[in-house]
């Protein structure tokens, strides 16, 4: 694979900064991850640091150069930062309720796939042009996303996160095949609700990656600096040729509950035990393998032990 990253980050005018950010490198794949911790409930520097490091061990354990079901993983690495965190505020000594929101994007075999929640944004950039972004999970997002149609969101403002009392809304991007020159970013709402698009582009097309990200954040800050929020950018520009054959795959950006992950591991687990036999579950046919699921939640009880580790630290 051959590609480049930059993250920059900025406190802008606020005490602190809880954004996060981290790119995971593996031999045949890479995830990058983003989180933004809400500053209106306590602890969201927390939230936001245990959801990189929840996405970030469960990456690394994976032992299959390749992850046979990425959305599916993605969708539960969510799910499962969502349970550390609400288990973190439930024994800590403080009285904190932290939550953050989160994207998330692996990247293998020349495809990307993401997934989602809250109001920070990915970004796909092609020929210097917007391909695709993410829906913000707020009223005002998706009432421009459907206009003239009808929004159960009261307000506009965010919904939905990873953390606090309800169970997220994960939104899981289309399979997308990348050429050369493309570039994706991940950022902050500080990032997009800052600058226009088309001149964020300009940054993202800078032939020094690193430079431009810290010029955007410098040109942002400057431009608001008594009321700046956190900033943050993940920019990453594929320099590899495009899978053989293959443009778009063209799946529906889809909005998945929390039941529906875990009861799509539980029926995957069902179906491969009848249809399966001895048989090798590619032979099978099958979404996920019996390794797999095994492999899965080994990372995710590691996950678990980790964050305890972590509980009993601070």
């Amino acid at each position: 694979m051959k590609y480049r990253y930059a993250i920059s980050t900025a406190t802008g005018a606020r005490k602190y900064n809880q954004d996060r950010a981290a790119c995971m490198e593996g031999d045949q794949s890479v995830l990058l991850i983003l989180g933004d911790g809400l500053g209106g409930h306590a602890g969201g520097d927390i939230a936001a640091d245990l959801l990189v490091d929840t996405a970030s061990r469960a990456f690394l354990k994976i032992r299959t150069p390749v992850i046979s079901e990425p959305s599916l993983f993605l969708a539960l690495i969510l799910q499962h930062a969502h349970r550390a965190i609400n288990s973190y505020a439930r024994h800590s000594e403080e009285n904190i309720d932290p939550r953050t929101t989160a994207v998330l994007c692996l990247i293998q075999n020349g495809y990307a796939y993401w997934a989602h929640a809250g109001d920070s944004r990915l970004y796909l950039f092609r020929n210097s042009s917007q391909l695709t972004r993410t829906l913000d999970h707020t009223g005002r997002d998706q009432a421009r996303a459907n206009p003239g149609g009808s929004n159960s969101y009261s307000g506009t403002g965010l919904f939905n996160c990873i953390g606090g009392n309800h169970r997220p809304q994960i939104t899981l991007g289309p399979e997308i095949a990348l050429q050369r020159g493309d570039r994706i970013m991940l950022c902050s709402d500080g990032v997009w609700q800052g600058m226009p698009t088309d001149e964020i582009v300009e940054y993202l097309y800078k032939e020094d990656l690193e430079a431009g990200a810290d010029e955007m954040l410098e040109e942002i800050t400057r431009r608001h600096r008594k009321k700046c929020d956190n900033v943050t950018v993940l920019a990453f520009t594929w320099d590899d040729r495009s899978p053989p054959g293959q443009n778009m795959r063209h799946e529906t950006i889809r909005d998945v509950p929390a039941e529906q992950v875990w009861q799509e591991v539980r029926e995957s687990e069902i179906r491969m035990k009848k249809i399966m036999g001895h048989k090798p579950a590619k032979e099978a046919g099958a979404g996920i393998s019996h390794a797999d699921l095994s492999e899965l939640d080994s990372v995710l009880s590691e996950v678990e032990s980790f964050v305890k580790r972590l509980e009993s630290q601070r």
